[in-house]
């Protein structure tokens, strides 16, 4: 097993709960949010600049449009379009404060909730929520372009989670999100194999790490097995995920400060990323120049009554590493035309 640390953060953001990486190879920066903060960020290595956007609603997940620049994002209550005008610029120096952005830059930005069919109820209207789902969480897009994205449980051992597939509607200028999946507890990373034939998804709760066999044309999943589930303290919950080039399966551990890589064949962890000072990692994507670079994106807050040992005091911070040895493959895009 390789094993690396990384002692300090790139950027120290005091983010509440950092999430959703996603690189942009086209203007080579980083995109990521904290989720209870209404903030989405951007990193952009070349200026060694950053800056963020405030927003009304909680952004849970972003993803890169393919026909524009903006993001898709899924917040709190649903689904919404962040246009170019909204979006973070790197405003800021690696030693500024986010209070320095004020006097640049307007704090609060708009966005464009989507109002969809096939959701929760008859007719164009946001996603509803059930009772026993706390807000929507992860998002992902797929390979032919919708933006799959699902909620999150109130309360440990509920399986009242459900997931979407936000698209195009084929009867006209609407948008429709059809739900694909429930029994879920936290959704979280998801990742698609190159051929786009198979599809990971992470139930955190669980502790499990799926692969479905996916239907691209469709956009269904089927045919659920067990990946991973490692259930030992040390290497806590999955989080986010993300595939390298050879089919390697990256994820964050919640409650372990740690980042492992998993052998696509037997499951078995081959890479072992260590955060001694951050206690959640939460979200891992591979970025810069040539796509060898990792960024992890990590929390300060606890879930369900467990908090981190002192020692634990660097959290809610943008991590960075190079040189390990592998390369990653860019995100799909969103199909929003």
């Amino acid at each position: 097993m390789k094993r690396f640390a990384i002692e300090e953060p790139l950027l120290d953001l005091n983010m509440y709960l950092g999430e959703g990486c996603v690189w942009d190879t086209e203007t080579q920066r980083l995109y990521f949010v904290d989720i209870e903060l209404n903030n989405v960020f951007v990193y952009e290595p070349k200026s060694d600049r950053w800056g963020y956007s405030h927003f009304e609603k909680k952004v849970t997940a972003i993803a890169l449009l393919q026909e524009q620049e903006g993001l898709i994002a899924a917040i709190e209550d649903g689904f919404a379009l962040i246009p170019p005008s909204s979006l973070p610029r790197p405003l800021l120096r690696r030693d500024q404060s986010m209070g320095a952005q004020d006097s640049l830059r307007p704090a609060e930005q708009s966005y464009d909730v989507l109002c969809v069919s096939g959701g929760s109820g008859p007719g164009p209207s946001p996603i509803t929520l059930q009772s026993g789902e706390a807000r929507m969480n992860e998002g992902a897009v797929d390979p032919a372009g919708r933006f799959i994205a699902g909620t999150m449980v109130n309360s440990f051992g509920s399986y009242a989670g459900r997931m979407y597939s936000l698209q195009r509607s084929p009867r006209g200028n609407q948008w429709e999100a059809p739900l694909v999946l429930d029994g879920i507890t936290v959704t979280n990373g998801m990742a698609w194999t190159e051929d786009g034939k198979k599809m990971y998804f992470t139930d955190s709760h669980r502790k499990e790490i799926v692969i479905f066999d996916y239907d691209v044309e469709r956009g269904t999943m089927s045919n659920r097995k067990i990946f991973s589930n490692i259930d030992t303290p040390e290497y806590g919950y999955p989080d986010g995920l993300c595939l390298d080039s050879e089919g390697g399966v990256w994820t964050a551990r919640w409650s372990s400060g740690k980042v492992i890589r998993l052998n696509p064949q037997t499951a078995e962890i081959d890479v072992e990323i260590d955060l001694p000072k951050a206690w959640n990692a939460t979200c891992v994507i591979f970025g810069g120049a040539n796509m060898d670079e990792l960024f992890i994106t990590t929390a300060r807050c606890s879930q369900g009554g467990d908090h981190p040992e002192p020692h634990y005091t660097e959290q809610g911070k943008l991590y960075h590493i190079k040189d390990i040895g592998f390369t990653g493959v860019e995100r799909n895009r969103f199909k929003s035309q």
